[in-house]
């Protein structure tokens, strides 16, 4: 009897321990459930500034770009370059977008962006330009940057806009006038626009999707002082909406 006692006990001992693990884990996992997870951390550089070392990949539609994609890497906090291909109603354009960065505050910092495009085959805008040219363009801009929430980012700025018919480049480093030779083998140089510098108003401003992606806006009031331009070939303005993704 004493024996068929010990056994009951030990077989109750052994229930009671296995159910009261069985109630801690399922307690343990409750309070696990039950913990909130922490909020995701955002990329505190925005979009043109992706994780160093981390390659990111572009894709905007605008004005004067119908497409225009970028694949980027950040190469540190403050640096980030990309190789930049798009395409207009009529030509087509490649380049490289190099762009800095420089804290100022926690929430502040000066921006410049610089797109560098070369147009294998334009038009010049203006009259007296007939066929096509080679054309290289630049439009650096430097932009105060406001980190406004973890999310969203705006900056505005200024800059310029340069371009230059290649040709017109070969003949000024030629010591001839800077002006596109005429075709067909002739000596005397083509009438028209070979180049120009214009000043720009400049805007950009991205939101984070994730915390590697970005829904962003930019853009460039082309200008002539205080006016805007009317001798670049098309509306005095460039817009790009897009999305951007780091990997």
């Amino acid at each position: 009897m004493h024996a068929a006692l010990r056994g009951g006990m030990k077989r109750l001992s052994a229930a009671v321990l296995a159910t009261a693990s069985f109630l801690f884990a399922a307690a343990a996992h409750a309070d696990e459930s039950e913990t909130p997870r922490p909020p995701p951390t955002y990329h505190p550089n925005g979009d043109l500034f992706p994780t160093p070392l981390r390659p990111s990949v572009s894709a905007a539609t605008g004005l004067p770009f119908f497409g225009i994609a970028e694949v980027g890497v950040g190469v540190t906090n403050g640096f980030a370059i990309g190789v930049v291909g798009g395409i207009t109603p009529s030509v087509l354009t490649a380049g490289i977008r190099p762009r800095f960065r420089v804290r100022a505050t926690e929430r502040v910092a000066f921006m410049v962006n610089m797109p560098m495009l070369w147009y294998p085959k334009a038009s010049a805008p203006g009259p007296g330009n007939i066929g096509n040219s080679s054309w290289l363009l630049t439009r650096p801009e430097l932009m105060l940057d406001g980190t406004v929430t973890d999310r969203l980012h705006v900056a505005g700025g200024m800059g310029i806009i340069a371009a230059a018919s290649i040709e017109a480049l070969d003949n000024k480093l030629q010591g001839k006038e800077f002006a596109v030779p005429a075709y067909s083998g002739a000596t005397e140089t083509k009438k028209g626009f070979a180049g120009g510098v214009w000043n720009t108003l400049a805007f950009h401003s991205s939101y984070a999707l994730s915390p590697r992606s970005h829904l962003f806006a930019e853009g460039s009031l082309v200008l002539a002082g205080v006016v805007p331009a009317d001798n670049v070939g098309g509306p005095p303005i460039v817009v790009n909406v897009g999305v951007q993704h780091t990997f």
